[in-house]
C-alpha cells in the first residue's frame, strides 16, 4: 500500500473531456471516471477529494502531462492541491506500448510512475515566457505560410505561363504580377487573391517583428546572445524565448539534448553506434536557428580548429552540428552565469 493517507488525481486532459483516475493512499481505493472539461465539473471532483484527503489527514496531489491546459488548470485549482505537471515523452513506453492506447491507459501509467517515484517533471514557464513564446511562434508560422503563398504563385506561372520567375518579389517583379492580375480570367482572379494575401501576411509580419524588436530592447539575456555572430536581434530573442531559464537544465548536455542536437545512440554489447539528431521532445525551433547561426559561428576563434578538425574528418553537416553544439554550451554558461561571450579561444581565455 501506498505510504501516504494523499489521494493521488491523475488527469488525462482534452478539450472536452477529462479521464480521471483516483487513488487513495490511506485505503488503497483506486476508481477513474469521466468529466466534462468544464470549469464547475472539475472543482466539484476535486472538492469531493480534498475533503476526503483532509478528513484522513492528507493532502490532493493532481497530475496532468504538460501538453495542452495545464497552465489554466493550474490558474483554477492554486493551493487546493499540489500541482505536479509531468513530462511524458520522458516516460519509458511499456513493452507492446504502441499496439493499445486509451486514456484509461494513460492514467494509469503516470499514476504508477508516480507511485515509484519515477515520474518525470515538465518545466513550467512563467506567463511572460509562454506569452514570448507564443510571439515566436507566430511570426515562424507568418513566416511558413508567406513561404507557402509565393510557392504557390511560382508554381502556377511556371507550370502554366510563360512569366520569368526571376526577381517576383522585388519592386518591379510586384509590378508583373499586378499588370498579370489586370489581364483578368479565372488565373488572374485567383493569382490576385494570393497577392493580396502575400501582400496581408507582409505586413502582418512587419507588426509581429516590430513588438519583437521592442522585447528585444528590454531584455539583457537577448542581446548578450545577440553579441555571437551570426546571432540577429530576432533569432536572439527567439534563442532565449526557446530556451527560457539555463537552471532547469542540470547541465549544458541535457540543453544540447533538449535542442535535438545530441545524436542518438544505438548499443548492444560490443557494438555502438550512433544515430540520428532530434527525436521527440526536442525543440525543433531552436535547433533550426542555431545550424542557421553554425554558418557564421564555425568562423569564431573559440570554434575554428575544433570545426576543421571536424570537417577533415566527418564533412561540413557534421561538423557544423559540432559548432551548434559547442554554441549551445557557451550559450548555457552564459544565461546560467549572466557573463558576456568571449569569442577567443579557450586556451588563450
Amino acid at each position: 500500500m501506498y505510504p501516504s493517507k494523499d489521494i493521488i488525481l491523475t488527469a488525462d486532459y482534452h478539450l472536452r473531456n477529462i479521464e480521471v483516475r483516483q487513488f487513495n493512499g490511506a485505503t488503497g481505493e483506486e476508481k477513474t471516471f469521466n468529466t466534462p472539461t468544464q470549469r464547475e465539473r472539475i472543482e466539484a471532483f476535486v472538492d469531493r477529494a480534498v475533503l476526503e484527503a483532509t478528513a484522513q489527514g492528507g493532502r490532493v496531489v493532481f497530475i496532468m502531462e504538460s501538453t495542452t491546459g495545464w497552465a489554466r488548470m493550474k490558474d483554477l485549482l492554486r493551493d487546493r492541491v499540489e500541482f505536479f505537471l509531468c513530462n511524458v515523452l520522458q516516460m519509458p513506453l511499456p513493452p507492446k506500448g504502441r499496439r493499445r492506447k486509451t486514456d484509461k491507459i494513460d492514467t494509469g501509467r503516470m499514476q504508477r510512475e508516480y507511485l515509484n517515484g519515477s515520474l518525470p517533471r515538465a518545466y513550467q514557464p512563467l506567463r511572460e515566457l509562454r506569452e514570448l513564446r507564443r510571439l515566436v511562434g507566430l511570426r515562424e508560422d507568418l513566416v511558413e505560410r508567406r513561404t507557402a503563398v509565393r510557392n504557390w504563385i511560382t508554381s502556377y506561372l511556371s507550370h502554366e505561363t510563360w512569366e520569368s520567375t526571376g526577381g517576383l518579389w522585388t519592386k518591379k517583379g510586384k509590378e508583373r504580377l499586378e499588370r498579370f492580375v489586370e489581364a483578368g480570367g479565372l488565373d488572374g482572379f485567383s493569382v490576385g487573391v494570393r497577392v493580396r494575401e502575400l501582400d496581408a501576411l507582409d505586413g502582418y509580419l512587419a507588426d509581429v517583428e516590430e513588438k519583437m524588436l521592442a522585447l528585444y530592447r528590454q531584455c539583457p539575456d537577448a542581446q548578450r546572445i545577440d553579441r555571437i555572430r551570426g546571432i540577429g536581434p530576432l533569432g536572439a530573442l527567439v534563442v532565449y524565448a526557446r530556451i527560457g531559464r539555463a537552471e532547469r537544465f542540470a547541465d549544458a548536455e541535457k540543453l544540447v539534448s533538449y535542442a535535438g542536437l545530441a545524436p542518438g545512440v544505438f548499443e548492444s554489447d560490443d557494438t555502438r553506434r550512433s544515430g540520428r539528431i532530434g527525436g521527440g521532445g526536442t525543440d525543433a525551433i531552436l535547433r533550426r536557428y542555431l545550424i542557421q547561426a553554425s554558418v557564421w559561428a564555425r568562423e569564431i576563434p573559440r570554434y575554428v580548429k575544433t570545426y576543421e578538425r571536424a570537417l577533415a574528418r566527418r564533412g561540413k553537416k557534421v561538423a557544423r552540428l559540432v559548432v551548434c553544439r559547442m554554441l549551445l554550451r557557451s550559450l548555457y554558461k552564459m544565461l546560467r552565469d549572466g557573463v558576456e561571450f568571449d569569442p577567443a579561444p579557450a586556451a588563450a581565455a
